[in-house]
């Protein structure tokens, strides 16, 4: 038998308060594409001034090289639909799926390690170089300092959306953050051998498109413990 509250009895205060959070106005997201905007944003900033202070002392030139702008522009476009396609993808009713996730991951995935190949073979570098563990260490330590803020950022925009696949989006939010730090420090990465571009920079991608989907799996276990 269903207990009816005697409408005479003043409702609880709790119940006021949860109701009123409920009606409270919210405000509302912006496009996917304007927040990944923003979050590329600075990083294109960055590029571009390294870009300028390169094309002053090796000419416009720099711009169409396979060792300089025209890498670092290519994986920064990358990053960006990555990121758009991260923070759609949290947002019930806009994602692309889990089919399509995965093939933009394995064509920006691609794009980065066919654009290290061609570094290679245009610089004409070697196998290894010296000290390869300690260089390597530190660029990929470099890329982590650049990436790892651009995935805590692009994880908490699309948490704020609660995502239906929150492990697929925070694998798209890594691959971005990945190819956005690769964008800038390979402008300053003086290293070109094989080893190094394909442990060490495509490596630290792989690892932060890693972190995201771990995180994401986090995220969808812990939302389903409170359910």
């Amino acid at each position: 038998m269903t207990v009816m509250q005697n409408p005479r009895e003043p409702v609880p205060r709790a119940l006021k308060e949860a109701l009123r959070g409920d009606f409270a106005a919210v405000v509302p997201l912006a496009a996917p594409w304007c927040r990944a905007l923003a979050l590329a944003l600075p990083t294109l900033l960055v590029l571009s001034a390294a870009i300028l202070v390169l094309a002053r002392s090796r000419g416009a030139a720099v711009l169409f090289s396979a060792t300089g702008g025209g890498v670092s522009i290519l994986e920064w476009l990358a990053g960006l639909a990555l990121a758009w396609l991260a923070l759609r993808e949290a947002v019930p009713g806009l994602g692309v799926g889990a089919g399509r996730s995965l093939l933009a991951l394995a064509g920006a995935v691609s794009l980065q390690l066919s654009l290290g190949l061609l570094i290679w073979q245009r610089a004409a570098a070697g196998l290894t170089g010296p000290e390869a563990m300690a260089v390597g260490a530190q660029c990929a330590t470099i890329e982590g300092v650049i990436g790892l803020p651009h995935l805590a950022i692009a994880t908490w925009l699309a948490l704020r959306a609660l995502p239906v696949r929150p492990r697929w989006s925070g694998a798209l939010a890594g691959a971005a953050a990945g190819l956005l730090a690769d964008a800038v420090w390979h402008l300053a990465c003086a290293r070109n051998d094989l080893e190094h571009i394909l442990v060490w920079h495509f490596g630290a991608t792989v690892a932060m498109t890693l972190l995201g989907a771990v995180t994401g799996s986090f995220w969808s276990r812990r939302v389903r413990a409170t359910a």
